[in-house]
């Protein structure tokens, strides 16, 4: 995730149910894994559920969706003056494309994250860490696709019209 001044990695799990094309479920969570721990000990948890927009691209394999989710950041900072934990509101809008070889896919995901609040520790009047609300990201994953009941075909409209 790309911030104004500094760069993390997320490990993401994402679960999406619902339909192959229109509108879907998608639940998902993660955490931050900040490169400057050592300043401030700080996890942030995105814990997250909403909806999302499939819909296949060309004939190929290829499939784009859009989505919007919202819930809560889980923050928990270790610092001089002992552990501290917060929960703010964060909403997600993530654009994904994915490529499927048969139920396994390369996904590639354009993440946008907004957590209300701007977080800031200071050391003796000095700020040591500070990260702003909005964030954005690029994820790649590997996907699994997992079929549910029968497929039912759609009824033609002059099917069983004199």
């Amino acid at each position: 995730m790309w911030r104004i001044r500094t760069t993390e990695a997320l490990v993401l799990f994402n679960l999406e149910a619902g339909r192959l094309q229109g509108f879907s479920g998608t639940f998902h969570a993660g955490m931050f894994v900040a490169p400057d721990r050592d300043v401030v000990g700080v996890n942030d948890f995105p814990i997250g559920a909403g909806f999302v927009a499939r819909r296949r691209l060309g004939r190929d394999s290829l499939w784009g969706s859009v989505g919007l989710t919202g819930g809560i950041l889980v923050h928990r900072a270790a610092t001089d003056l002992g552990l501290v934990h917060r929960v703010d509101p964060d909403f997600q809008v993530p654009l994904k494309f994915a490529w499927n070889a048969g139920r396994v896919g390369l996904s590639v995901a354009l993440l946008q994250g907004f957590s209300v609040r701007t977080r800031t520790y200071e050391r003796r009047g000095v700020e040591v860490w500070k990260r702003i609300p909005y964030r954005i990201g690029l994820a790649i994953g590997l996907h699994f696709d997992v079929g549910v009941g029968r497929a039912r075909p759609r009824r033609s409209p002059t099917r069983g019209v004199p």
